[in-house]
């Protein structure tokens, strides 16, 4: 099915620049320390829209002699495309933590030295990120932030926050819905929707509900987004209304650009995510690893928080010493996250039970013949 004022395209943006709020008085932290050694091999990161601000990079790069190469992609789906191709040969690797077993059998990522980076001292108690980031017992990474994939809305036309997924189906939304281009991670959300026991080990019924449910949904969507950016920028021109919300990093830009956007955790189940940190076998470096703790550290996650509105990994007070007002952390689900209702509502990703199988239903889907 198809319909002429859908728009099933992408443009890569660069990342998202948020104004002058992180001010120059961090640019010379302690754990930026200036270190004398020859110089290193760039350090290629696969990475994404806002995980590593380019003032940021320059100021590591400057105090470490080491140029940081950052490849930002837009779904866990290129993720693998990217390193299937041989096209990127990175170091280091952020991606889901569900996706860390097909990384291992791949042969694109190694064990990590968790040694070598003393910062996960950091790491709020509540969060449970060692078994989900373990192979077969083995640690592969290590959290570099972690966050829910919610319904985004603008609450200037939708008055009150929706409370199902089903709304994204409402044809009163009818061509101002947004999804984005993400078979992992998209399909347990339609799954939620249709009921389906275990978003992630579905039956041959449960496959089709997803299916019939999925081509309905083609006819609400006007655009399928990539990357942040290019989300937020559809629903600041007033193409979109609500949607399936890749990041909270899209609702609070947009309430910077002045917007009522907001976002809520439908009754059948929020997916939700910790973000793996992974090294490849060529970024076994002592450097490497120097950078992966320098991010880690209390002032590197602060500001990562205030320029995405991510959740990083610090408990609320160690972010609230370090800087982040009240005010920016209502804009995270840190202060949720104690609240067993909040909690419950919570899915985080598993491995699926045939990633090919849901690639090739998402690749029908984008292309009108499903």
């Amino acid at each position: 099915m198809t319909n002429d004022s859908t728009r099933f395209t992408a443009s890569r943006r660069q990342v998202l620049k948020i104004g002058s709020g992180l001010a120059a008085a961090g640019l010379f932290t302690p754990f930026l320390a200036s270190v004398t050694r020859a110089e290193e091999e760039p350090i290629t990161l696969l990475t994404w829209e806002s995980y590593d601000e380019p003032d940021w990079i320059a100021e590591w790069e400057k105090a470490n002699g080491t140029k940081i190469k950052p490849v930002i992609i837009s779904s866990l789906d290129e993720v693998f495309a990217q390193l299937q191709s041989g096209a990127v040969k990175p170091d280091v690797v952020y991606s889901e933590a569900s996706t860390a077993g097909r990384l291992k059998k791949a042969g694109q990522i190694a064990p990590f030295d968790l040694s070598k980076v003393p910062n996960v001292a950091n790491i709020l108690p509540g969060l449970n990120w060692k078994d989900p980031l373990s192979v077969d017992g083995t640690l592969m990474g290590i959290p570099l932030h972690w966050g829910t994939q919610p319904l985004q809305y603008n609450a200037d036309v939708i008055k009150e926050a929706p409370t199902s997924w089903a709304a994204l189906w409402d044809k009163e939304y009818q061509g101002k819905v947004t999804i984005f281009d993400d078979a992992t991670v998209t399909i347990p959300m339609i799954a939620l929707y249709v009921g389906a026991k275990d978003p992630f080990k579905l039956s041959e019924d449960e496959f089709g509900a997803v299916t019939k449910a999925l081509r309905e949904l083609r006819q609400q969507v006007r655009v399928v987004t990539r990357g942040f950016d290019d989300a937020a920028n559809v629903y600041a021109s007033g193409e979109a209304l609500l949607g399936y919300c890749h990041n909270v990093t899209v609702v609070n830009t947009l309430k910077k650009k002045g917007l009522n956007a907001k976002y809520s955790l439908p009754k059948e189940g929020t997916p939700s995510w910790i973000e793996g940190t992974f090294v490849t076998p060529k970024g076994q470096r002592d450097i490497v690893y120097k950078f992966l703790n320098d991010t880690m550290s209390v002032e590197w996650q602060t500001r990562f928080m205030k320029f995405s509105g991510s959740n990083g990994v610090l408990t609320p007070e160690a972010a609230r010493k370090a800087g982040l007002t009240e005010e920016e952390l209502k804009n995270t689900n840190i202060l949720d996250s104690e609240d067993p209702s909040f909690k419950s509502n919570l899915v985080f990703f598993r491995e699926p039970e045939d990633v090919e199988r849901r690639i090739q239903i998402w690749n029908d889907f984008l292309a009108g013949t499903l």
